[in-house]
């Protein structure tokens, strides 16, 4: 009777447990088409300018941005796009691997510098190009990865939004739950916020996994978990009445919302909004 009972039990364990892993195989077959429909960025080296040991590939320049790349340099190096009177600066990785870089200054002619440090704070002109930029959309520069926001089809944070808006079929279905999710589960991270250093980037899945973070952190995870789901999400930085600030635009039904999940969380009470630059 025993040994019955103990088989029997044996093949109910074994049978869950092949339903188990049926439910895991499709649901990860669902995340997989779910992040293939994401808007991901691509080195496809239709266009490259190159000079040395680096590489500026333009080819979908339409599609709101650009990649660049250098071979592993100990000399630190940044690059600039200037569009107009407007620019923007980064600093940019010598590691081997493209990082991306959001056009959002619009169509025009577009100015790509590189610099390479020379000494100490000093640096040199490494390369110098201008491209023309016709955007298919002015939302896209907002809805691909870039150094600010950076994610993958293999981040965490890309998966939680999977799971989070799974089932939903509104934009504004899909906001608000990925609203809820970061206003119940995000604290602001005080002791982050004195130790934050000049050159600071935001690792998403890192905020995700220690659910906290300072305002450019929950921004940055704000605009992931949006970004995948297809609503353009921008990163903006400027000023919350007097404070050094980070929050979100979010572009719902053909309008730009303000999302400031930080002063949210936090309960404050923001009177003006001064925007110095988005990503």
């Amino acid at each position: 009777m025993n040994a019955l009972t103990t088989s029997s039990r044996n093949q109910q364990r074994l049978l869950a447990l092949c339903l188990a892993l049926v439910l895991l195989s499709s649901l990860l077959v669902f995340a997989l088409n779910a992040a293939a429909d994401m808007f991901l960025p691509m080195a496809t080296g239709e266009v490259i300018h190159q000079k040395g040991d680096l590489l500026l590939d333009v080819s979908r320049c339409d599609q709101g941005y650009i990649m660049a790349k250098h071979e592993p340099n100990k000399k630190a190096l940044k690059l600039r796009i200037s569009c107009g009177k407007a620019s923007l600066s980064y600093d940019f990785a010598a590691d081997g691997e493209y990082e991306v870089f959001p056009l959002q200054l619009g169509n025009g002619k577009y100015k790509i510098e590189v610099f390479q440090q020379a000494s100490g704070r000093k640096y040199k002109p490494l390369m110098d190009t201008t491209i023309q930029v016709e955007l298919s959309s002015d939302t896209l520069p907002y809805l691909f990865p870039n150094q600010y926001v950076n994610y993958d089809d293999n981040s965490d944070a890309v998966i939680k939004s999977i799971e989070l808006c799974h089932g939903l079929e509104s934009d504004w279905e899909k906001y608000e739950v990925i609203y809820r999710y970061m206003a119940n589960h995000m604290v602001y991270d005080f002791d982050k916020a004195r130790k934050v250093t000049t050159g600071y980037l935001p690792v998403v899945d890192d905020v995700l996994f220690e659910q906290k973070g300072i305002c450019f952190d929950l921004s940055a995870l704000m605009a992931t978990m949006l970004r995948t789901q297809g609503i353009p999400t921008q990163l903006v930085i400027g000023y919350a009445d007097k404070i050094y600030h980070a929050w979100n635009m979010v572009y719902l039904d053909d309008t730009w919302y303000r999302c400031d999940i930080t002063s949210d969380i936090m309960c404050m009470d923001v009177r003006r909004y001064t925007t110095e630059r988005y990503y």
